[in-house]
């Protein structure tokens, strides 16, 4: 399964939106460009694949659920299923908003992380 397209679809999302804030180190950035390697997603271009996961916390930053979320990155990218779509937005929330969006197998329960 081609995944460039994909990528390419959501960095064109990128150019309409503000710039995410940018990590001082790249740590996040290598951590997101791994955790797509390993979710079997390519990519053409590291910063574009960047700017994209960035994105997905600028959704989630805005109000948007992650179930929103995941219907954006499917729509906008004809190559993405739904579960590949959610393995995008996984790996931008695990490098990017962790606190934004639950992750880590929360599977979308929202009880909070309480005491």
């Amino acid at each position: 399964m081609r995944l460039l397209p994909v990528l390419t679809s959501v960095a064109a999302i990128i150019g309409m939106a503000a710039p995410a804030h940018a990590d001082s180190d790249g740590n996040d950035d290598d951590a997101f460009l791994a955790a797509l390697t390993q979710a079997g997603i390519s990519y053409q271009s590291p910063d574009r694949a960047v700017a994209a996961g960035k994105k997905v916390c600028d959704l989630a930053g805005g109000g948007k659920t992650q179930l929103e979320i995941l219907r954006d990155v499917r729509d906008l990218n004809p190559g993405f299923t739904l579960d590949g779509a959610a393995r995008f937005t996984e790996a931008a929330a695990n490098a990017y908003c962790p606190d934004q969006l639950g992750t880590e197998g929360d599977s979308g329960n929202s009880n909070g992380g309480g005491k």
